[in-house]
């Protein structure tokens, strides 16, 4: 437990220095103007087989169909309208499974360097995570995770790949 606080805590200065360096090799200059900040299973144009439900995950699980995969914008962990009526009722399925503990995987797509994309993997999944508990899902059944650009959903290398490789995912670790 000891190194893995250590280390997060390396991972995140690291990432902050980064930032702070203008080191990332994410530009906004790939962001096109109309471009939302968020989107989701199905949404703004986004094929509706893009997003999976809990289990789909990476570190395997349980899966439940209640916990949709959400997905993001370039550069962004913001939750927009639409993710926050998936999570709606990803909050009310935990509610109702009060014995559930779920771990939230943040995702990147593979543009950036890694120490910026783990960062942001994790603004990721912890901008889901404070929103389930704003809603009154208990934090201490909700653990968070990033995974950075290194487990992509889709391998290709064009925007469609990476639109769905910018995600949040759910996996059940417990009922």
């Amino acid at each position: 437990m000891y190194v893995f606080r250590h280390l997060r805590a390396s991972v995140i200065a690291v990432a902050a220095l980064t930032l702070i360096v203008g080191l990332s090799a994410c530009s906004k200059k790939d962001v096109k103007e109309d471009e939302p900040a968020f989107t989701s299973t199905g949404g703004d144009g986004l094929p509706a087989e893009s997003a999976g439900t809990a289990g789909a995950g990476d570190a395997g699980g349980a899966s439940s169909a209640e916990l949709q995969t959400v997905l993001f914008a370039f550069d962004s962990y913001k939750l927009g309208n639409e993710a926050k009526g998936i999570l709606k009722k990803s909050s009310q399925w935990m509610k109702d499974n009060a014995s559930a503990s779920i771990q939230i995987e943040g995702h990147c797509d593979e543009r950036g360097t890694t120490e910026y994309n783990l960062a942001l993997g994790e603004r990721r999944a912890n901008a889901v995570k404070d929103y389930m508990v704003r809603l009154g899902v208990d934090a201490s059944k909700v653990s968070v995770i990033s995974y950075g650009k290194e487990r992509p959903q889709d391998p290709g290398h064009d925007e469609s790949a990476w639109a769905r490789n910018r995600r949040a995912s759910f996996v059940v670790l417990s009922r």
